[in-house]
């Protein structure tokens, strides 16, 4: 199952979707170097230090997603923080509020969004 942020110990995995096809895609923030860069100057600029608002956030998210090559389709990723306020690829409709389809055997694999982490 994706989840919106997973965490082991000290790494933390986020998806990231392509706004053209929907592919999805992790990384790791804090091994994502163009990541952490993209919050800390946010922050920084914003004077957020303690922990970035949602504006910052959003901002943060968008300086990174800046950073990342297209999808093969020619869409751009972006940062997903709620899986569920993705919207469906068929209706266009958030998945907030729809069931989810019985497929507990389905393996889904995901590749990571940069080929190395840089």
């Amino acid at each position: 199952m994706l989840l919106p942020e997973a965490s082991c110990g000290n790494e933390f995995v986020w998806h990231a979707r392509c706004g053209g096809c929907g592919a999805w895609r992790w990384f790791n923030s804090r091994g994502d170097a163009a990541f952490v860069r993209a919050v800390k100057e946010t922050a920084r600029r914003r004077d957020e230090r303690s922990g970035l608002s949602p504006e910052g956030t959003r901002e943060a998210h968008a300086a990174f997603a800046a950073t990342v090559d297209p999808c093969p389709c020619g869409g751009r990723f972006h940062v997903v923080r709620e899986i569920m306020d993705e919207p469906c690829l068929g209706c266009g409709r958030s998945l907030q509020g729809t069931p989810f389809p019985d497929a507990k055997n389905l393996q889904v694999a995901v590749a990571p969004l940069r080929p190395e982490a840089s």
